[in-house]
């Protein structure tokens, strides 16, 4: 095996880095797969974060942008899966506050017109639309008072 220095490491992180925005959970992690003496491992992640390669805000913002507009995820899944990535409250709560309640509103309506559902019983239609759109992470209010407007 090829004894690995902080300089191979340090490429190796910042390849890792520069392939998509990482938050600081995902680059320790990545840091403790190498076998480098754990001062090393420190003095990498400090220069990481110095120079801006990983930035927990962007990444924050960034992940709220597209988990919205791609995976067409709620509020609350987003916020768990960043919390899942050790992103603070802080962080989360800045991040949540950039978006748009319309825009964030008609992508709650794509994806309750997007989903077909076999079901003749109006009342029973719309709680499993309610269902799946709380799955998504939606909020219920939000949830209910779109499907009430339909």
């Amino acid at each position: 095996m090829m004894e690995l220095n902080r300089d191979i490491v340090l490429k190796k992180v910042l390849r890792y880095c520069a392939y998509q925005d990482r938050c600081t959970l995902e680059v320790r992690m990545k840091l403790a797969t190498f076998d480098i003496p754990d001062s090393d491992k420190k003095t990498i992640m400090q220069l990481i974060v110095d120079e801006g390669y990983i930035d927990d805000e962007r990444y924050a913002s960034t992940f709220v942008r597209s988990k919205i507009h791609l995976k067409k995820w709620g509020v609350n899944k987003i916020k768990m899966a960043l919390k899942m990535k050790g992103v603070s409250d802080e962080i989360i709560s800045n991040a949540l506050s950039e978006i748009d309640p319309e825009i964030y509103r008609e992508e709650l309506i794509k994806v309750l017109n997007a989903k077909k559902i076999n079901e003749s019983d109006p009342y029973k239609r719309k709680a499993k639309l309610a269902q799946y759109a709380m799955q998504k992470g939606y909020e219920p209010t939000l949830v209910w008072d779109v499907i009430r407007s339909f």
